[in-house]
């Protein structure tokens, strides 16, 4: 294929799948109840898997710098596990931290640099804002999660929760 056409069909799938997102983002915001939420043990359980609230309704979000990525819900890029680990994004990896209580709440380090543990009010500032314990901004694809405080201890409740499995 010559590079022409190798871009031409580059365009082409560009334009396709921004019509796809579209498609979902306003299928997805329509306020409509999404089914098929599952069962969960806990209301943290349930956000950390669906992203849904207690009414079956996507939590908003937004992600920070307009990227396409973020996942529909926290399992998506952090994991059953909550470990995180090496995502594949569309132009390369990045590294998911480990969002466990334990490890969150401890002091602990990433790429070598030495952080501070973090607190419940941290936990829910990085989830809502966007915000490390010490000012850092949390980098993209991250989103920022319009929670309810009820929400966010939920989210946190059910991270504790898996620290004692």
């Amino acid at each position: 294929m010559g590079s022409r056409t190798t871009l031409v069909w580059g365009i082409a799938l560009v334009i396709v799948g921004s019509i796809g997102l579209g498609a979902v983002l306003v299928l997805g915001s329509s306020g409509a109840p999404l089914t098929g939420a599952g069962t969960f043990t806990s209301p943290g359980q349930r956000i950390y898997y669906t992203g849904l609230d207690d009414e079956g309704r996507p939590i908003p979000r937004t992600v920070r710098g307009g990227g396409m990525m973020g996942g529909s819900a926290c399992v998506d890029c952090h994991g059953e596990d909550c470990r995180g680990g090496s995502l594949g994004m569309m132009f390369g990896a990045i590294e998911v931290p480990d969002i466990r209580y334990s490890a969150l709440t401890s002091p602990h380090s990433e790429g070598g640099t030495a952080k501070p543990a973090w607190s419940d009010r941290d936990i829910t500032r990085a989830i809502r804002e966007g915000f490390e314990p010490d000012g850092q901004r949390i980098k993209a694809p991250m989103p920022r999660w319009d929670m309810t405080d009820t929400e966010a201890n939920d989210v946190i409740a059910y991270l504790k929760e898996l620290d004692t499995r």
